[in-house]
């Protein structure tokens, strides 16, 4: 049995490759990829898999500040702002914060697969992990 809806048509741009395109049309006749709002659908398509959206999606929040502020460190140390001295004291110091995030983090981390081991894995997470 047929499932086809006779309404419904095929796109008719013609994709890099030479090939008509395969993605089902509205009713200007084309996809949203080669309809007219194709470019703000390749942007957001292109900002998700960006790095820095990547880097900013996956970031432990309490890190977010930290990156924020080496950030603007570095720019105040390229503008003459603070000193090269300052910008790497601040350096020092948000490296040493992010190690004591990360530390506290894994050894919360441990400490609830332990309890899962020791309890038969029968624990609800009450941590979100």
């Amino acid at each position: 049995m047929t499932l086809s809806n006779p309404e419904r048509r095929r796109c008719m741009a013609t994709r890099k490759d030479g090939e008509r395109c395969q993605a089902w049309a509205d009713a200007s006749g084309l996809c949203g990829m080669h309809g007219p709002n194709a470019h703000q659908l390749h942007v957001l398509g292109g900002r998700s898999r960006a790095k820095h959206h990547m880097l900013e999606t996956r970031m432990n929040p309490k890190l977010k500040d930290v990156v924020e502020l080496l950030g603007m460190a570095a720019k105040q140390v390229h503008r003459g702002e603070i000193t090269p001295a300052q910008g790497s004291s601040l350096a020092s110091i948000a490296t040493a914060l992010i190690k004591a995030v990360e530390s506290a983090e894994l050894t919360l981390r441990l400490s609830i697969l332990e309890m899962r081991v020791n309890s038969g894995g029968s624990e609800s997470d009450d941590f979100g992990t």
